[in-house]
């Protein structure tokens, strides 16, 4: 019996050999496929939890970033309205002196100074918080992974204090100077108080003054943003925040946060256009009968002048109902327009201010501009997977 079994056995050797092998291998290829699986799961969702991680972190930094914005800006605004205050020339005005058309003149230069630098300061301080706040969330969001402690209190708080400079030291001052000087050169000797203008003559006088502000290379506030909103280096800067202050420098420098300044800048002054004219259709709905009646009889003759087929409105209809004068084509006599532009700019950041008050309008706008939130989601996967 022993004996076949053996025989058995070495007949089939290789049967059995092949055979142990075949079931040895797939076991063993079993197994490791099985932990192969596990792997890749728990890989996935290692993964998953990085992303869901990095996404609530990512939306913390945009709330912080958002109330920053919002605090910064009032500040800002506070800044820009003591640069460009126009108190001391009303009260002048008011006791009806003999230099009143200089008085105007003066008034006609700030009004319109203070609403370009509304319009540029406001983007710049945006953009620079973005890049800011993001890039400080993702080198705190490296430490986290890393279980380091490289961003203390301390350094939180310097390098955040470098949009200061833009606030409370030369920024705002260096950007109000430059403008003005745009602003005579543009405005001051082309529009005299007597001109008068339509909605598309102001678009076209803002663009045209947008233009001469980018034209200069150096002092541009759109490529050359840094140069009013970050202080020169210190050598009192840690290595760390020399790093951080150099990468923040390339940042604001780059073509992205150029192009995204830009294309706020000229939204901005779109805005203005249209927050004046909310602020000009209240003031011809207080305008004397005999004023509104001139208007629809001026909007007349141009609609005869261009050719126009439709039926002219009679007088009456016109007085009874000011909404059925053309925004558009209503002319209005620089002098009078100083008073809008002017009020338009006279308050600062309030979230409860009405639409006509554009320094909130800007950083409403500015704060929700998806350019501007899409470079500073792009600063922070940078930084936070660096």
């Amino acid at each position: 019996m022993l004996s076949r079994l053996q025989d058995f056995l070495s007949r089939h050797r290789r049967k059995f050999i092949v055979t142990g092998v075949l079931v040895g291998g797939a076991y063993c290829a079993a197994r490791y496929a099985q932990r192969k699986l596990v792997e890749i799961h728990e890989k996935q969702a290692r993964e998953m939890f990085e992303r869901t991680r990095r996404t609530h972190h990512f939306e913390s930094t945009e709330k912080t970033c958002n109330q920053v914005i919002l605090g910064l800006g009032e500040e800002m605004c506070d800044a820009v309205l003591r640069e460009c205050s126009t108190d001391e020339l009303l009260e002048q005005l008011r006791q009806n002196p003999k230099n009143k058309v200089e008085l105007w003149e003066e008034m006609k230069v700030v009004a319109f100074t203070r609403l370009a630098t509304f319009v540029y300061a406001s983007s710049m301080l945006v953009i620079a918080l973005r890049v800011q706040l993001n890039l400080l969330g993702g080198y705190i969001y490296r430490d986290i992974t890393t279980e380091q402690t490289r961003i203390t209190d301390e350094l939180k708080q310097q390098y955040l204090s470098l949009i200061r400079h833009f606030i409370t030291e030369d920024g705002i001052r260096d950007l109000v100077r430059y403008i003005r000087t745009q602003v005579i050169a543009v405005v001051k000797s082309s529009m005299p108080l007597s001109r008068q203008l339509s909605l598309n003559d102001l678009e076209q006088l803002f663009w045209s003054l947008q233009m001469a502000i980018n034209a200069d290379t150096r002092r541009d506030p759109n490529s050359k943003m840094t140069k009013y909103l970050l202080p020169s280096q210190s050598s009192s800067f840690s290595p760390l925040l020399q790093q951080m202050y150099n990468e923040t420098l390339d940042l604001l420098e780059s073509e992205d946060a150029i192009s995204v300044c830009t294309h706020n800048v000229t939204r901005g002054f779109v805005l203005a256009c249209d927050v004046i004219a909310e602020s000009l259709g209240e003031t011809l709905h207080h305008l004397p009968t005999a004023e509104v009646q001139k208007q629809a009889e001026t909007q007349q003759s141009q609609q005869f002048n261009q050719g126009s087929s439709s039926t002219s409105l009679p007088s009456s209809q016109v007085v009874d109902n000011n909404n059925l004068l053309n925004i558009n084509t209503v002319l209005m006599a620089m002098a009078k327009l100083i008073p809008i532009i002017s009020g338009i700019t006279s308050g600062g950041y309030d979230s409860s201010a009405r639409s006509t008050n554009l320094p909130t309008q800007l950083l409403s706008f500015y704060l929700v501009a998806e350019k501007s939130k899409t470079l500073g989601a792009n600063v922070y996967e940078t930084f936070s997977s660096a």
